[in-house]
């Protein structure tokens, strides 16, 4: 059954992850959904969003947002406890070294389906639904992937996540080019540079922080930070 906003949040874990994830929490999401590819870290994830949030509820799911049959059973449970989400926030990647000629094809083709593959799956799912929540003022139906400045910039020493980032960045953009006319805000977290507690603008509380601004607008495709 549906129940108050619910916030679906993909590729849960520290940093970004839990900043922007424990903000939405504490101010406007009562439900939370939370998938990781390790299990055994999402516990950690819940406690920081109960210590945030402790009137929240929080579903975990422990699957790898490539295997599309898992996802989609995670999902059907989650759709069925607390109705489908009116934000999602999609922040699964992993950091990878490649070298050129010496990176495995097979792990290009991998990290395009956490970024592209899966988040297209999600958008199929879930647009539709965020299209017709628009119709209704009380919403801020949003689709927000976080992402770098590696489209743009990207770095030889890391040229497979480069290129899949790139990828990711235009069917984001595609998308909102598409639904954001009809009210869906779907945009990018661009987090331009190295992020770490010490960095003063590039600290995960003040990524939340800008990104919480960016989202209360809901008009912008991109927020830099």
């Amino acid at each position: 059954m549906a129940s108050s906003k619910t916030l679906l949040v993909v590729g849960s874990g520290p940093g970004i992850g839990r900043a922007v994830t424990t903000l939405f929490a504490s101010t406007r999401y009562t439900n939370i959904v939370l998938i990781a590819r390790r299990a055994e870290s999402l516990a950690q994830e819940q406690a920081a969003v109960e210590a945030a949030s402790p009137l929240a509820t929080v579903k975990t799911y422990g699957v790898d947002i490539t295997d599309a049959a898992a996802v989609s059973k995670a999902l059907d449970d989650a759709d069925a406890a607390f109705g489908k989400p009116e934000c999602v926030f999609y922040n699964a990647a992993r950091v990878l070294p490649s070298a050129f000629f010496e990176h495995d094809v097979q792990e290009i083709e991998y990290d395009f389906e956490i970024n592209v593959s899966a988040l297209y799956l999600l958008a199929q799912r879930y647009i539709p639904h965020l299209v017709a929540l628009a119709r209704s003022a009380n919403n801020k139906p949003a689709l927000l992937v976080t992402s770098s400045a590696l489209p743009l910039h990207p770095i030889p020493q890391l040229f497979a996540l480069s290129l899949v980032k790139a990828a990711q960045r235009n069917l984001v953009q595609s998308l909102n080019l598409t639904y954001a006319p009809s009210g869906v805000h779907v945009g990018v977290i661009n987090v331009a540079g190295a992020v770490s507690p010490d960095e003063p603008e590039r600290n995960p509380t003040n990524i939340a922080a800008k990104t919480w601004e960016w989202f209360e607008e809901g008009r912008e495709f991109e927020v830099v930070i």
